[in-house]
């Protein structure tokens, strides 16, 4: 697979040779996966310590839940939860790239300043047309989820519109000043489309390639995969695993999840299937 460079606050990662790991940690009440247990502090600070002793490459903080039927929060508030988290992990791990999950454009502006590394956005600068410009104006990487003011009916999900509509995205956001070599591309998975609309974009994950860096792809526990196996969201590690040892093969490059250290050895075992002869 050719390699590419994602470009994010200084750093870099050489895409194509390996995948990489961005582990979720959730500091919110109301999480889909883990109910709230890491909303305080200390807690979050003992989990992103097995996420990164498990192997992640990156860690995303979340302040704000995305799961179906979430209230929203204001931005204070999604500040409030993430900034101690933040600080704390920026003095205890500095070597770790971090990771803010907002779709508030103020929030992504404090979290640059903070120190933050890369911006994960799953509303693509729909919810907030200000984001573009705030990540633009810094050097943080960005991560460009597809989404759509009207989600795709079940069963009728359009991938040749979604890669279209990410391309001219792109185009907008170079135009800014955030150009391609600083943006993954997130396809959305379990988000914009039906449950079982998740596997045609899966299996046409490769048309992705190219828009930007590189593509991530967020599957884990979501529930397309409970669909399957009836798993409880905690229950779908497994599940998370075999479909992101198969993305592998069809072009992503970075995979988020919440459970770190299996996810891992499944990608050196896949990686070592699709990225060597």
């Amino acid at each position: 697979m050719t390699e590419r460079i994602f470009h994010f606050n200084g750093q870099h990662w050489c895409l194509g040779q390996r995948t990489y790991i961005m582990g979720i940690l959730n500091v919110t009440p109301d999480s889909f996966s883990d109910g709230g247990r890491y909303r305080f502090p200390d807690t979050a600070l003992r989990h992103a310590e097995t996420l990164i002793s498990g192997g992640a490459d990156m860690v995303d903080i979340g302040g704000e839940s995305t799961r179906p039927g979430h209230v929203p929060v204001a931005a204070d508030e999604e500040w409030q939860r993430i900034y101690p988290v933040l600080r704390e992990m920026k003095r205890r791990w500095p070597e770790i790239p971090l990771s803010v999950d907002t779709q508030k454009a103020t929030v992504a502006k404090w979290a640059i300043a903070e120190g933050a590394d890369v911006i994960n956005d799953i509303q693509g600068a729909i919810a907030d047309p200000e984001m573009i410009s705030v990540v633009a104006n810094s050097s943080a990487g960005y991560v460009l989820m597809f989404n759509r003011a009207t989600p795709f009916s079940p069963g009728q999900v359009d991938v040749d519109e979604m890669v279209q509509s990410l391309k001219k995205q792109v185009a907008q956001a170079a135009a800014l000043g955030l150009t391609g070599d600083r943006i993954l591309i997130d396809p959305g998975v379990g988000f914009a489309y039906g449950v079982e609309d998740n596997w045609t974009v899966l299996k046409r994950l490769s048309m992705f390639s190219g828009i930007a860096a590189g593509v991530l792809v967020g599957p884990s526990r979501k529930r397309f995969l409970g669909a399957v196996t009836g798993a409880l969201p905690q229950n779908r590690d497994w599940a998370t695993a075999a479909v992101s040892s198969i993305a592998v093969g069809q072009g992503m490059d970075v995979v988020r999840v919440h459970e770190v250290s299996g996810i891992r050895q499944a990608l050196l075992a896949a990686d070592r299937w699709w990225r060597h002869e």
